[in-house]
């Protein structure tokens, strides 16, 4: 059993409900393939639509007969990276700073951390954590001189 929404590609199946909300390029690509496979141009044409390789064009044919409209999305997009940290972490980096090192460079607060509360993440990664949650570093402000006429 398959029911198919179009607003929201639903594929309904006995075993899972997936949910797939395409992107503009997306679409686009299964547009191209779905002409295709109708036959309306050879896959050099769609390939040269779609910017991409006779052989990728293939795969993606290949993906939209197997598994339908998600064949064109890619397979890791919802996949988080394995190299982030966890929003824990993230969270507790930013309450420390905001409780304890207020008004504190944020170099001077990485080597703190690191220091003190044996924190692991680079100066740049705790930088980017705390730029994230919206927390600026106080920067010296240079008084300018009016010139002298």
């Amino acid at each position: 059993m398959e029911a198919t929404n179009n607003l929201y590609n639903i594929h309904v199946t006995e075993e899972r409900i997936n949910i797939v909300k395409l992107t503009k390029d997306e679409k686009k690509k299964l547009k191209v393939i779905k002409r295709l496979l109708a036959g309306e141009f050879n896959g050099t044409k769609a390939a040269g639509m779609l910017k991409i390789t006779t052989r990728q064009v293939r795969n993606l044919k290949r993906q939209v007969l197997n598994e339908g409209d998600e064949g064109v999305v890619h397979k890791n997009k919802y996949n988080k990276p394995a190299n982030t940290y966890d929003e824990e972490i993230r969270q507790s980096i930013a309450k420390l700073y905001r409780k304890e090192y207020r008004g504190v460079n944020f170099t001077e607060f990485a080597k703190e951390i690191q220091e003190k509360y044996e924190y692991e993440q680079s100066r740049s990664t705790i930088y980017n954590i705390l730029r994230e949650k919206h927390i600026r570093s106080p920067q010296r402000k240079k008084n300018m001189r009016k010139k002298a006429k």
